[in-house]
């Protein structure tokens, strides 16, 4: 286990510890500063992200709040800005609730300081759902809306009806709980809009399932993310259980995309981000981890970023914005799921046979993941979230240190663009342009 949670922390040229948990979004205004919201809270920031303002909230027209679950602003045309968000029925049955959830877009003219109401972008039926910070908007001012659906039964996030997958720290049970035993099915798929988000049409070709051994077999995705790699050439990243990263492309500015596919990038069941960088390359910041370390539960126990130089072939300069691990880079393993090998069912159920090479004690434990991205010209913010468990000083039970008083549950981490080329000036690498030179018979 490595002493340094991060790969030259020397470089940051700032660290906060917040309690914005993952619903952090963030857009450049147009006078410069930074505005951030998580949820129903904003704040800005005029120096990238060094210093920030105190948190405030706004509330639309109509004397509503705005924002909601996975939250993402955009920046629209002049000073306008737009915020997508999840809205849930406040009253009603589970089964309504889970069936109503939608996604809704706020709509400022003047920076965000005034909102007028929201307008639906979902309609009503299957919940829809979105990852917060994923609003796009391309190089032709169309504006990109990666969401997912989810059918199924109902569930909650922290495996709270057996089988709970977990293990011991310090003697004690901790939850390394992610959704890996939830049952229900989620599929991804694309709203945009063409007029800054008063109208929204869906992509024309459906969901993005997991086709297994083509279609013999299915798996999810869900949580995506989406890039423009070159005018009308998208790239969405999409989270799903199987150890990789799967990924899907659109050559028609996200009106049909691919059939999903891995990517050469191991991670755990945790969302991924996905950006463009001024020069073109690419930036990927996500949960790597090894099949072995998920079986051990060590699932969300490092944030990495790697940078793509030839449009998300190669993957290069993996770095640890967040890590329990010394290594930055590992390779993935077969595509299969793979979950925490210690789980328990209910009292009374026999004890379910396990892999004992992976039941080990611990003497410590954190989790962070969701990560929200912001690139700039000479720097990147990156928040995720951040906890671990520690002994309480009188009972005998562990608690997280986010819940102490005082706790955060995020770190906020401002870094110049040369941290994620390993210290070094932005290049372009020039054995990847001989390789991938078509035109070049000498490559």
């Amino acid at each position: 286990m490595s002493n340094v949670p991060m790969t030259r922390p020397e470089e940051a040229l700032a660290i906060h510890e917040t309690r914005y948990f993952h619903s952090s979004t963030f857009t450049e205004l147009e006078d410069g500063r930074i505005l951030h919201a998580a949820g129903t809270n904003f704040n800005t920031s005029d120096d990238g992200g060094i210093t920030w303002s105190e948190s405030f909230s706004h509330t639309d027209t109509a004397g509503n709040p705005v924002g909601g679950g996975g939250t993402s602003l955009v920046r629209l045309a002049g000073p306008g800005i737009g915020l997508a968000g999840m809205q849930r029925p406040t009253e009603g049955s589970s089964e309504s609730i889970r069936r109503e959830t939608h996604l809704a877009f706020w709509r400022s003219e003047d920076g965000g300081e005034t909102w007028e109401p929201p307008i639906r972008i979902t309609p009503p039926g299957i919940a829809t759902y979105a990852y917060q910070d994923v609003l796009l908007r391309t190089s032709s001012g169309r504006i990109i809306l990666p969401v997912y659906i989810a059918i199924g039964q109902a569930s909650g996030p922290d495996d709270v009806k057996p089988p709970a997958s977990g293990k011991l720290v310090k003697g004690q049970w901790v939850s390394t709980a992610a959704h890996f035993f939830d049952p229900r099915f989620s599929a991804s798929c694309v709203y945009y809009s063409d007029d800054d988000g008063q109208t929204w049409q869906r992509n024309q070709d459906g969901e993005l399932i997991i086709l297994m051994d083509w279609n013999a077999s299915f798996s999810y995705t869900n949580e995506p993310t989406v890039t423009e790699v070159s005018p009308g050439r998208l790239l969405m990243f999409m989270r799903n259980g199987l150890g990789r990263v799967f990924q899907a492309w659109s050559e028609d500015n996200g009106e049909t995309w691919t059939r999903p596919q891995p990517t050469s990038l191991a991670s755990s069941t945790a969302p991924a981000q996905i950006r463009t960088l001024p020069n073109g390359h690419l930036l990927a910041v996500w949960n790597q981890e090894t099949e072995d370390e998920i079986k051990r539960g060590y699932n969300r126990t490092r944030v990495s970023a790697a940078i793509s130089r030839n449009g998300g072939s190669v993957w290069e300069f993996f770095q640890n914005v967040e890590s329990m691990h010394e290594e930055t880079r590992v390779e993935p393993g077969p595509i299969r799921p793979v979950r925490p090998a210690e789980y328990n069912f209910d009292p009374g159920l026999p004890a379910p046979e396990r892999e004992q090479e992976h039941i080990l004690p611990f003497d410590f434990h954190g989790r962070w993941s969701y990560p929200s991205v912001l690139v700039m010209k000479d720097r990147v913010l990156i928040t995720h979230t951040y906890s671990y468990y520690e002994e309480h000083p009188t009972r005998a039970e562990m608690i997280l240190s986010s819940q102490k008083e005082g706790g955060f549950n995020q770190k906020l981490k401002v870094l110049p663009l040369t941290w994620f080329y390993g210290g070094k000036e932005p290049a372009d690498n020039p054995v990847l342009a001989r390789i991938y030179d078509q035109g070049n018979p000498n490559a």
